[in-house]
């Protein structure tokens, strides 16, 4: 990090912490988890889909804005990162720690973003100086160094924020007894499986036998009767030996009792095994979008909008939002309800309407149409006939087209 020395000289403080401690390690656990590693995609696939934008509202309305901080994030927020990419580490990172971390990296004059830097950790501080400046020390997996940045340099994405002060609650504990108990019931059919498919049957001696011996007439037995060279599937034994056959079960599995644990784990994240397999209709996918995704997309945007815009900014009503396609899960017939009922009043393009069907954009489609099969009832004779004269008639098109 090669500013992280002039981000610190920019207080012009002495660190003096009031709570520091060694620094809490992060758990890691959960990363090897093959269940939450689904849980975990799942969700920051659909973060990374989320669209960055710098806007800005005042009394003339709405503007989105395309100023050097607006393609940063649209395009790539770091060297190494698109922003799905961006976004999809800060997701997992998420789930799997409660806890995301990018830090803002500036130009020479401390006025200009210049890259946003997602940082995966292994051990973490948050601590306060005597002056009251905030500040962020951390050790980065990448390169295992350890760094030291204002707090207001790094944004900071939280999970189940409920017990410290400036971290959420890491899921391991909550999870553990849950993930125990499903690794567990794996290992019990693992250990069946295998011991169903090795253990055919046993030879019982009559005579006292050193294991030596015993082993080397087992395997006697072994490659005579029971290898594919012995066509008639016969073997002759005599008084001093018996052969006991152990019949085969298949291993069964405890469906009922492995669905549990993994609905207890779905639960905790908010989601069910139609959102890990693609196959949520709208509604599912909307409850999921509402629960898990757009708590995500709140965050991002009012911890974008504080760390990334000057005071002054968000004071002439600049914002960063992050906003989802909500139709991606819906069905034909909704999508051309939707676009029947927005196109003819004027809110929706032509070629927003054909993003809508996943159809590419053609060439002057971002117009808006507007209907004129709705006029004031007071009207109706001037817009049907024209009466009232040409002023009259330019006076009803104002009021339908708003011009």
């Amino acid at each position: 990090m090669i500013v992280v020395s002039k981000l610190l000289d920019k207080f012009k403080t002495r660190i003096i912490p009031f709570v520091f401690t060694n620094g809490n390690s992060v758990p890691g656990n959960l990363r090897e988890n093959e269940l939450i590693g689904s849980i975990a995609n799942a969700i920051a696939t659909n973060v990374g889909k989320l669209s960055p934008q710098v806007i800005r509202k005042d009394s003339k309305g709405m503007t989105i804005k395309n100023d050097p901080l607006s393609k940063l994030l649209n395009i790539r927020p770091c060297l190494e990162m698109s922003t799905y990419d961006f976004l999809y580490r800060i997701a997992s990172d998420l789930v799997y720690t409660s806890n995301a971390f990018a830090i803002l990296f500036y130009d020479e004059s401390f006025l200009n973003i210049t890259s946003i830097q997602p940082v995966t950790v292994t051990r973490y501080n948050i601590f306060e100086d005597a002056q009251g400046n905030i500040f962020f020390k951390f050790t980065w997996d990448y390169d295992n160094k350890e760094y030291t940045v204002p707090y207001q340099s790094v944004i900071h994405i939280k999970g189940r924020y409920n017990k410290k002060r400036f971290m959420g609650t890491p899921p391991d504990l909550d999870l553990q007894s849950t993930l125990d108990l499903l690794e567990t019931t794996y290992q019990g059919i693992k250990n069946s499986v295998k011991n169903s498919a090795t253990l055919r049957g046993y030879l019982k001696y009559n005579n006292f036998i050193d294991d030596k011996t015993l082993q080397q007439k087992v395997n006697e037995f072994q490659t005579a009767y029971m290898s594919a060279s012995n066509e008639g599937g016969i073997g002759g034994l005599d008084n001093a030996m018996e052969f006991k056959e152990i019949t085969q079960r298949p291993a069964t599995i405890q469906t009922l009792q492995m669905q549990f644990f993994r609905e207890n784990i779905y639960r905790y994240y908010n989601l069910n095994e139609k959102i890990l397999t693609s196959t949520a209709n709208a509604e599912e996918w909307n409850a999921f979008y509402e629960n898990v995704i757009e708590p995500i997309a709140i965050q991002l945007s009012l911890e974008f909008m504080f760390k990334c815009l000057t005071e002054r900014e968000r004071g002439f009503g600049n914002k960063i939002i992050f906003t989802a396609n909500r139709l991606q899960y819906a069905s034909i017939d909704t999508r051309l309800k939707m676009i029947e009922a927005l196109f003819d009043r004027g809110l929706m393009t032509i070629n927003e309407g054909r993003d809508i069907m996943y159809l590419p954009p053609v060439e002057d489609g971002d117009v808006r149409m507007i209907s004129l099969n709705y006029v004031n009832v007071d009207n109706q004779d001037i817009y049907q006939v024209g009466k009232g004269g040409g002023s009259s008639a330019k006076f009803v098109k104002q009021k339908i087209l708003g011009v």
